[in-house]
């Protein structure tokens, strides 16, 4: 694991209307308010067509799906990181008989509104890079503390226990 304490600078917290695409609206006030690292805290609302990517492997590499859906659809929950001014997020929505989640695209368009809380942080400079052993593309932090997480075992009942840390990605 990698970890790294930051401060929140300030928020922003904006509206968005009916046929706006919400990540090309996200990126557009990244870019007018000048921030470089944040966190996408909270995000609701609806949606009349929308598109995201989720994965569909365990191996490497990971494979994406990419889908789109055109219906009237509810936002149900937004959280994601800022890093070096380019925004990660991923969504939670649903229809009227099932839900879905993964990675916001564009090509989500808002029915009624969606609003969003956007927290800038300092005091830690992040990026998304690609790991050169296996080629995954994932958050960087400096200053960062590195150490190896828990591995846990969990049986059949539910119950679980740490097995001792991991040694990284497990190949």
């Amino acid at each position: 694991m990698i970890y790294s304490s930051a401060y929140i600078k300030r928020t922003v917290i904006a509206h968005f209307d009916k046929g706006e695409d919400l990540l090309e609206s996200i990126k557009e006030i990244i870019n007018e308010e000048k921030i470089k690292n944040g966190i996408i805290i909270s995000g609701y609302g609806t949606f009349e067509k929308c598109r995201w990517h989720y994965i569909t492997t365990t191996g490497l590499p990971p494979k994406d799906e990419f889908k789109a859906v055109s219906e009237p659809l509810e936002l149900n929950s937004m959280h994601g990181v800022i890093a070096n001014g380019e925004p990660h997020i991923h969504i939670g929505f649903s229809n009227s008989e099932q839900a879905f989640g993964g990675h916001l695209e564009p090509g989500c368009r808002v029915l009624y509104l969606a609003d969003v809380v956007i927290g800038e942080i300092e005091g830690v400079d992040m990026s998304f890079e690609v790991d050169k052993e296996t080629k995954l593309r994932g958050l960087r932090l400096k200053p960062a503390t590195t150490k190896p997480g828990p591995a846990v075992n969990v049986d059949d009942k539910g119950n679980y226990k740490i097995t001792g840390r991991t040694k990284g990605w497990e190949r």
